[in-house]
């Protein structure tokens, strides 16, 4: 028999933040840089196409001991019954006997580590002097990339945020997402001096941004090559799929690229497009961004360069996370332990 904890969302918020969710991601790069994580290829399928699908990444983290994954499935038409549109569960299990240690709700860590991952590339990419921040997305996720970064980059103090799908700068959004930011921050006893704000011109926005997070479905590009000025640092996170890209693909191939998975970059991230137009190739990637953590690559080089940061999403950031979670729960008397 073996005893597995499951911990809902209310359990996770109660003890994990976008600090911990930071400490990591950084620590499950550095693993799998340090060859004692891996990302296995994810597994998709599509129920009916561009209605409901779902998707399984899954990794090993040795250095902490465990295996696991994530299942993640989008049903398009579940808020006609009242239901989200995306369920998504965790399991990690114990990498040297394969029992199975907790089942997690992956909404209340998907949001902070994929934040965390956006911020952590302008952490160690963008220039030190960075204090502009343009998100481009308004939607759930933008919180977290805001507030992710805010604690990451202790110099970013000016935020603007940009809806890619509407000529008129997102008001209403961002004043939730200000109450939202400042709860985030609270939670991890992070204090800040920073201002958010709604824009309307992309263009204008992008070409004053010290730092561009992208976090849109778009399949066409939303940030053109001619915005973006010399020593921005750009992270990408929206392109989680086949066909899905953020930037132009000159503008990839007019910079210094890193990854969170090389394999997946190409395959079903931001710079599968540009590879397969024969902009770029996978020679062009410097380096998986773990490998700048662990001081086995080097980063930006220069005032000047454009860094871009391809986080498509791996299963060791969640892993690393959960486990995180699921110790702190413990040690809180958190979750409801079930016997298999």
């Amino acid at each position: 028999m073996a005893a597995i904890t499951v911990l809902s969302a209310a359990d996770i918020e109660k003890v994990f933040t976008v600090a911990d969710a930071l400490d990591a991601v950084e620590d499950a790069y550095r693993q799998k840089a340090e060859g004692q994580g891996v990302a296995w290829p994810m597994v998709y399928a599509a129920f009916e196409p561009g209605v409901a699908d779902m998707d399984i990444r899954s990794g090993e983290l040795a250095g902490s001991g465990l295996f696991g994954l994530k299942l993640t499935a989008w049903f398009s038409q579940n808020p006609a019954q009242s239901l989200p549109e995306i369920f998504g569960t965790t399991l990690i299990c114990d990498n040297g006997t394969g029992a199975p240690l907790a089942l997690l709700n992956a909404s209340a860590i998907t949001g902070l580590r994929t934040g965390a991952a956006a911020a952590l590339g302008a952490k160690w990419l963008a220039r030190k002097d960075a204090t502009n921040l343009l998100v481009a997305g308004s939607g759930h996720m933008s919180t977290y990339m805001v507030a992710a970064t805010l604690v990451a980059c202790p110099k970013i103090s000016h935020v603007e945020v940009w809806d890619p799908c509407k000529e008129e700068a997102p008001e209403a959004r961002v004043e939730l997402m200000r109450e939202q930011v400042a709860g985030l921050l609270k939670a991890a006893g992070v204090e800040r001096t920073y201002e958010i704000v709604a824009v309307g011109d992309g263009e204008k926005a992008a070409g004053k941004a010290d730092v561009i997070i992208t976090i849109t479905p778009a399949t066409t590009p939303i940030i053109k090559q001619a915005w973006v000025r010399p020593g921005t640092h750009i992270s990408c996170v929206g392109a989680d799929m086949e066909g899905k890209q953020e930037i132009e693909s000159g503008l990839a191939a007019s910079a210094r690229l890193y990854v969170d998975d090389r394999a997946q970059s190409v395959s079903s991230g931001e710079l599968e497009v540009p590879t397969k137009e024969g902009a770029i190739s996978a020679a062009d990637i410097v380096a998986e961004l773990g490998e700048v953590i662990a001081g086995k690559a080097a980063g930006r080089t220069s005032d000047d360069e454009i860094t871009v940061f391809d986080t498509s999403g791996i299963a060791v950031q969640d892993l690393a996370s959960s486990k995180l979670a699921y110790e702190r729960a413990v040690e809180a008397g958190l979750g409801t332990v079930a016997v298999l």
